[in-house]
């Protein structure tokens, strides 16, 4: 069984990554977060090499750390700064990510389970589409089983782990602070098992949490805790009493999370996750191999109370990617569970319906992706793009104008530096290129159409 399951993955890693690479540039979103990655790679490998923050957060003047970030940067810099090379890292961070859930299931669940995990992982439609985000927040999966295995092994007695724990606790700040949470996971797992580590463990767990966060540290001492002054004033003139609509608004991004990650369309949402979340209580509370082991009955219930409790009380408005932690420890235990089901002959049918219906709805996403003819991804605003500057060879005598739904004309600056036509700025002059997107704002006056971007030519 053991060189067998490798074999396994093995398969599905090929498999995952063809669903990946296939059509990489014409699946691959560029907008915002993109284009701010892409800029991030051209400074450090451009301009100066030390950047001690990343991205800016959706509250205003705080930041993310920038190692995510520093991990594209390689594969930015094999493909010349294009940021097809940042969808690349985005991608092998994805099938890393199969690896992980095959290993951290294998250890916590069997074999059977890290298998379905992985292939799970590999194949659907909204993970590979995470994949081809190249986003920090989904990305923030692999560190969310990361800690999740770390919390296994504390709860088991092995202290040991802490310094990985430690690690994997300062790098919420480099992926998302969306994972937050789960330091408070972390204290009410302590406090139940009241096991402290040795002197030793502690000082190399502090410093191996110390070592991500410290080039936030470092901008933090530079700008005067500028960030700590705002994150200070943020909660303290924002403080949100608790509302019952908020609380209702979490729960219901948690019950149906896990069915929208599946595609498990083709029965009501509502019946699928009462399903789900009626079998996994029973599992963690009645004979089984989940209950067992008690961590995964108070883990599990610790973190919906974190991550319910944190983000009901959140001062600000917060979108539904805020609880993709909790949907991670749901589809884990949804691939964990679906693993019991092998055992013998009728629950293995049930396996098969349920197998066979994630599937139709998933090779029916992927088609639809596929021959979609609107799509306003990366191939389609590099072939804008290249259009002009091939145009424009040697001449900066031109101006770039948009007709545009808001934020659809993210990605382009770049592309323009990037081909050595820096635009932003620029007065307007005779030769004028107006790029349309979509084509719908303006279908009569298109000179040039590629996916759903159009471009008129100058007169």
């Amino acid at each position: 069984m053991f060189k067998r399951a490798y074999l396994f993955l093995l398969a599905i890693l090929l498999i995952g990554a063809f669903l990946r690479f296939y059509r990489l540039g014409e699946m691959a979103a560029f907008d915002f977060d993109q284009e701010y990655a892409s800029n991030f790679a051209y400074s450090v490998i451009k301009e100066f090499p030390v950047q001690l923050i990343g991205q800016q957060l959706s509250v205003e003047g705080l930041f993310m750390g920038p190692l995510y970030f520093y991990y594209l940067v390689p594969f930015f810099a094999l493909f010349n700064l294009h940021p097809f090379g940042g969808f690349v890292g985005s991608v092998i961070l994805g099938l890393t990510t199969v690896v992980a859930y095959f290993i951290i299931g294998k250890k916590m669940f069997g074999t059977k389970a890290g298998i379905v995990l992985a292939g799970l992982k590999a194949t659907l439609f909204h993970q590979v589409r995470n994949d081809w985000t190249m986003a920090p927040s989904y990305s923030s999966e692999l560190i969310v089983l990361i800690t999740w295995y770390c919390f296994y092994r504390y709860w088991k007695g092995e202290t040991k782990i802490l310094p990985l724990m430690g690690l994997s606790f300062g790098l919420f700040t480099s992926f998302h602070p969306i994972l937050f949470p789960f330091y408070f996971v972390f204290i009410g797992l302590l406090i139940i098992k009241k096991r402290l580590p040795s002197f030793k463990i502690a000082i190399l767990s502090l410093v191996a949490f110390a070592i991500p966060i410290t080039p936030l540290l470092l901008f933090e001492y530079f700008h005067k805790f500028l960030e700590v002054k705002r994150l200070l004033s943020f909660f303290g003139t924002n403080t949100s009493p608790f509302k019952i609509d908020t609380l209702l608004q979490n729960l219901q991004i948690t019950y149906f999370g896990l069915g929208e990650l599946l595609s498990f369309y083709t029965i009501p949402k509502e019946l699928f996750a009462s399903v789900f979340f009626a079998s996994l209580l029973m599992l963690i509370f009645k004979k089984s191999q989940f209950s067992k082991e008690s961590f995964h009955k108070y883990a599990l219930i610790i973190s919906f109370l974190a991550f319910l409790l944190y983000y009901t009380f959140f001062p600000s408005h917060i979108p539904e990617y805020y609880f993709l932690g909790l949907t991670t420890l749901f589809f884990l235990y949804f691939g964990a569970m679906l693993s019991l089901l092998v055992r013998n002959r009728w629950p293995f049918v049930a396996l098969l319906l349920v197998l066979g219906n994630i599937t139709y709805s998933n090779v029916s996403l992927f088609v639809d992706r596929w021959q979609n003819p609107s799509l306003t991804t990366l191939a389609y605003k590099d072939f804008v793009v290249k259009e002009i500057t091939y145009r424009e060879t040697n001449n900066n005598e031109f101006y770039v104008s948009y007709i545009k739904n808001p934020g659809w004309d993210y990605g382009f600056n770049y592309l323009f530096k990037l081909y050595g036509q820096d635009i932003e700025g620029r007065i307007a002059k005779d030769r004028v290129y107006t790029i349309v997107t979509p084509k719908s704002l303006s279908p009569d006056s298109l000179d040039i159409m590629y996916g759903n971007v159009g471009l008129i030519l100058p007169d």
